[in-house]
């Protein structure tokens, strides 16, 4: 039994680990998949990475031994280490998910709103504030030792339980849940327009109305100022194209966070009510298949990239078949310089027809 348990969660660890790595070449390789939104995905990869490198080795030696035997101080530092990737994972969801609110919310301003040097401070905020959290049992706050050493468990000293739980999961998971139903508001006011077949924006006192439909932009005819209203369809064109990148974004990461709670959630659920309450803890095996389904989601998050989005997808089959594409610029900039020569074309035609 212990051989089967013991390759069954080597092939874990080893699937976590490629896993990652793929995720973090894909975005290395890859110069169009180098946005924002991707740097933070990178930095929960990185999270899962280190979980899988540093942590799950000895929590699978610990299962199939059924002892510890790394002796004392190094049962701390993997503890805390433990907290640590947890806690910077879970943080790394919250700030993606309101990446993907301002994404979605305000797609022509998000270049401006979410810069790469705004992401760089967010994602030091992101590691110390999980140090803070993860420091706590090193510094004495845990109950007493066992006399043991053959014996290492996490800190379920009812106060730092707490702590840990509500700022590592609880509230940033009210942040996530917050953050994706204003998405799905946005989404939802704005794809019942584009459903409907028209769309009105308002520019000073001009009213431009563009009937749209899956491919094309068909525009009505004005009266006065081809010229400004070609330049403001193309801008609205803009608008529509990258709020369609941005909400696609959008749902695969609401199936990354939908799939990390339904991981996370019986854990840090039975931490701190067992704390509390020694005499309603769940069984030792129940207990250690909801710590290792915690463990899970860091090889399930690179299986959902390539099954939810495409370009992940080509970006996976190119690693795997060693080839390092590069594109010259980012996907939006694409799509801005084709944008705006389809608008000095009829611009032109415009022009050469009066």
């Amino acid at each position: 039994q212990a051989v089967g348990v013991g390759v069954f969660l080597a092939v874990f660890i080893l699937s976590a680990i490629v896993g990652n790595i793929l995720v973090i070449l894909s975005v290395a390789c890859n110069r169009h998949l180098q946005t924002v939104t991707n740097y933070f995905i990178v930095n929960l990869a990185i999270a899962d990475l280190l979980l899988s490198t540093t942590v799950l080795p000895f929590s699978a030696t610990l299962e199939v031994l059924g002892f510890w035997v790394f002796g004392r101080i190094f049962c701390n530092i993997w503890a805390a280490v433990d907290v640590l990737c947890c806690s910077a994972s879970i943080m790394s969801l919250c700030i993606i998910s309101v990446d993907r609110y301002i994404g979605v919310k305000y797609s022509l301003k998000y270049p401006t709103i979410m810069t790469e040097r705004k992401a760089g401070v967010i994602l030091v905020v992101v590691w110390l504030s999980s140090m803070v959290i993860s420091i706590g049992p090193l510094l004495g706050w845990k109950e007493p030792p066992p006399p043991d050493e053959s014996i290492c468990s996490i800190t379920e000293e009812p106060g730092y339980a707490l702590f840990s739980s509500l700022f590592s999961f609880y509230l940033p998971l009210m942040v996530i849940l917050v953050m994706y139903f204003r998405i799905y508001v946005v989404a939802r006011r704005t794809t019942r327009s584009l459903e409907a077949g028209v769309k009105k924006e308002r520019n000073k006192s001009m009213e431009v109305v563009l009937r749209i439909h899956c491919r094309s932009v068909l525009e009505d005819p004005l009266s006065s100022s081809r010229s400004k209203g070609n330049n403001f369809r193309s801008s609205l064109s803009v608008r529509l194209l990258k709020f369609s990148r941005e909400k696609k974004a959008a749902k695969t990461l609401a199936i990354v966070v939908g799939v990390f709670i339904l991981c996370w959630f019986p854990f840090f659920f039975v931490l701190p009510f067992g704390s509390f309450f020694p005499s309603l803890k769940p069984s030792e095996i129940v207990f250690k298949v909801i710590f290792w389904l915690g463990y899970f989601n860091s090889c399930v998050n690179p299986i959902i990239y390539p099954c939810s989005s495409k370009e992940f997808k080509r970006a996976f089959i190119r690693l795997l078949k060693c080839q390092c594409h590069r594109r010259r610029r980012p996907l939006w900039r694409v799509y801005d310089h084709h944008w705006r020569g389809a608008s000095m074309s009829s611009s032109v035609q415009d022009s050469e027809t009066d």
